[in-house]
Order: C-alpha cells, then sequence, then structure tokens
C-alpha cells in the first residue's frame, strides 16, 4: 500500500535543479512560476515545480508561445 502513494506523489523540484536538468535559466523558470504557467508550489521562500508537469509543458506547442522578455 505505501508504494501505491509514493507513486502517487508528484516528483517536485526546485527551481536550481529545473534549470540544471533543463538547461533553461533559473529566471526564466521563476517568472513562469510568478505568471503561474508552471505547476508549482511555493514552500517558505521556494518555488518547487512539478517535474513530470514541466516536462509537458515543455514538449507542448504552448511552450514555444512564451517569450522570454514579456515581462
Amino acid at each position: 500500500m505505501t508504494s501505491n502513494i509514493v507513486e502517487l506523489v508528484p516528483e517536485m523540484i526546485t527551481l536550481n535543479e529545473a534549470s540544471r536538468r533543463t538547461g533553461l535559466s533559473y529566471d526564466w523558470l521563476r517568472k513562469m512560476c510568478l505568471r503561474g504557467t508552471l505547476v508549482h508550489i511555493k514552500a517558505g521562500n521556494r518555488y518547487l515545480i512539478n517535474w513530470r508537469r514541466l516536462c509537458e509543458y515543455l514538449d507542448t506547442a504552448k511552450g514555444q508561445e512564451d517569450n522570454y522578455d514579456e515581462q
């Protein structure tokens, strides 16, 4: 039963880890969180991004619509 619960919990990673894994800048990822574009939670002063949802976002055409210089 415990393993089923673990499978349901999404992998949440920090902005630094997301930046390292994807090659995207920390600043861009943070701005996307502030806009509400990326699935995330804020724990204290840290943003934790849902890794699977970030991958899905980057894998869609919608990711191409976001311009880094908009904000």
